[in-house]
């Protein structure tokens, strides 16, 4: 499993093709004792520890006295959550509907791992099963349906790396027809798959809109590198010329980071500006509305 970063300065010509694709609560023992005396001994038991203190006697011809140490209290120590653990981690609840069922490495150990959309109560759910035992569940909040569309998307593929880099989960759900919403997953250092987040805030959701403005996901290889921008494509008036706006889109695990936009081109009208710029385009995940 990665994190990656990627840099792009691209160029486009019109229709040529895309330019990218690219409870710490500590709880120490009480304070409270139990202590017993008696005019022989004093014997003390902390909550947490016991420590046995010998007392120093002395005998007199009337009384025994004795001098007991001071008490030593050893802190417990604070409560942990066992490592790696995830929401999702006893499997997927009885009682789900399950929908699209993948099989390919997401953690990067070129095993084949598990990962299931499906629905409880009605919320989208994403579920990963890695091939070395662990689970892991989130939801995914968006689009109209009941469940999410899944596919894999070769997001951090990059010539010459040692070994191939796992595969991200892109999850797609419709809005109103000619429109949908969609958002990446990966995995957590933790090993928990969830969805991509902004950086400080809520989770990041993209937008496919065949109807204008037109809105996308472009990918390509380049340079021996995968990228993936995001597209916008307005038109001042119809019929008139579309001003073309791409962001490229990186990620550190599960957060998404935002190359600056790519300066705007300008293209004159035509039924491709919607292929190129208002879908998926050169991704592994097919076109919606070609």
């Amino acid at each position: 499993m990665i994190g990656c970063s990627k840099q792009l300065a691209l160029s486009v010509v019109a229709f040529s093709g895309l330019m990218v694709s690219c409870s710490d609560s500590e709880s120490i023992g009480s304070g409270a004792q139990s202590s017993t005396v008696d005019l022989a001994t004093t014997t003390t038991s902390p909550s947490v520890a016991t420590t046995t203190t010998s007392a120093v006697t002395t005998t007199s011809a009337e009384a025994t006295t004795s001098a007991p140490s001071p008490t030593v209290v050893l802190p417990v120590p604070p409560t942990t959550t066992a490592a790696g653990a995830c929401d999702g981690a006893d499997g997927i609840a009885p009682g789900a509907a399950i929908g699209t069922v993948l099989r390919g490495d997401i953690d990067g150990d070129l095993l084949d791992d598990t990962v299931t959309a499906y629905s409880l109560d009605g919320t989208p759910r994403v579920h990963a099963f890695l091939a070395t035992g662990g689970h892991s569940d989130a939801e995914v909040p968006i689009g109209f349906a009941e469940r999410v569309s899944i596919s894999f998307e070769d997001f951090d593929d990059a010539l010459g790396a040692p070994t191939k880099p796992p595969v991200a989960v892109l999850a797609v759900g419709p809005t109103k027809a000619g429109t949908a919403q969609f958002t990446f997953l990966t995995l957590t250092p933790q090993y928990c798959i969830r969805p991509w987040h902004l950086d400080g805030a809520g989770m990041f959701v993209g937008r496919i809109s065949a109807e204008g403005p037109y809105e996308g996901l472009s990918c390509e290889t380049a340079a021996g590198n995968r990228y993936y921008a995001l597209n916008s494509a307005e038109q001042a008036v119809p019929g008139g010329a579309w001003t073309i706006t791409q962001t490229v889109i990186n990620h550190d695990f599960t957060t998404v980071l935002f190359d600056p936009p790519l300066a705007p081109i300008t293209l004159p009208d035509g039924p491709d500006v919607q292929t190129m710029y208002g879908d998926f385009y050169g991704c592994d995940t097919p076109a919606m509305f070609p």
